[in-house]
């Protein structure tokens, strides 16, 4: 315990500073070698800027929430599972930390530093999926809303709700990555990797593609397309933008990185050779 004690300590400075920490990084490593995760080579040379998350965000809102196709059930069931399965491993590691849904108003945290501090500390408030999931339409028939079995007192957890859980750990808190549109993006291409490609598809939509939406979507946009600068007229400070729809739907591969399609009744999954997330993202 001494040596865990001196570790969240270490981790204490490192993100005061941006960096990384240990504690987290080591049980990302460990669970991926437990469960096989495959390693992904692609190369993150850049960082989201306008005319990506644009061009991404238009792809998430043309997309309609279906529950019908094959591939896109496919890859949610994959995703709910792997979920389950990360925040099944991290309640079996040594930090016992107790996770506590959030009854205040607003959000849990001010920032993501708020939110690390509080979880080196054992504990991490998360926003309950009862009390916000989508914005005004709720797809009462999405996987995500599944019920997980897991308690906090007698709430039981939604995939969603430890998803959200397991992204805030090994997406932000392992890196020190922020809540902005480049930090989300980057707690996006370290969370993918601990996914196999299938649930991978679907997992980018719901962090790259609905953060793109949230903060770059039309809602922040002018009528001739560009984005609105800080203290323009119609610009949303990002605690006043609204959420993205809550839909099961798979972005375009040159946006995951995932090719999903069906071959009769089997689903066939390939990740894209040499992507980069930041080239050819293109959607008609």
């Amino acid at each position: 315990m001494k040596k865990l004690k001196d570790l969240i300590k270490y981790c204490n400075v490192k993100i005061i500073h941006g960096g990384k920490c240990p504690v987290f990084t080591q049980l990302e490593s460990e669970y991926k070698n437990e469960f096989k995760i495959p390693h992904y080579s692609f190369l993150y040379e850049g960082k989201m800027n306008e005319t990506i998350g644009v061009k991404i965000a238009d792809a998430f809102e043309n997309k309609k929430h279906t529950i019908q196709n094959k591939s896109v059930v496919a890859a949610y069931e994959q995703l709910g599972k792997e979920v389950v399965q990360q925040f099944e491993f991290l309640q079996k590691s040594e930090m016992k930390i107790q996770f506590e849904p959030y009854t205040g108003t607003g959000e849990p945290y001010k920032n993501s530093y708020e939110m690390l501090m509080d979880l080196h500390q054992y504990h991490m408030y998360f926003f309950k999926t009862d009390n916000g999931f989508g914005e005004t339409n709720c797809n009462e028939d999405n996987i995500m809303l599944c019920k997980t079995g897991h308690f906090v007192n007698d709430y039981e957890l939604t995939i969603n709700d430890l998803f959200r859980i397991v992204h805030d750990v090994f997406g932000h808190a392992a890196y020190g990555y922020s809540f902005g549109p480049i930090g989300e993006d980057l707690a996006w291409m370290t969370h993918c990797k601990m996914f196999t490609p299938l649930a991978r598809a679907a997992l980018t939509t719901e962090t790259r593609g609905q953060n793109c939406w949230v903060n770059y979507g039309k809602h922040l946009r002018r009528e001739t397309g560009e984005v609105f600068r800080k203290n323009d007229k119609g610009w949303l400070a990002p605690e006043k933008r609204p959420f993205a729809e809550q839909k099961m739907v798979l972005l375009p591969e040159e946006i995951s990185g995932v090719k999903v399609i069906e071959e009769g009744n089997n689903i066939k999954v390939t990740t894209v050779k040499n992507w980069n997330p930041f080239l050819n993202v293109i959607y008609a």
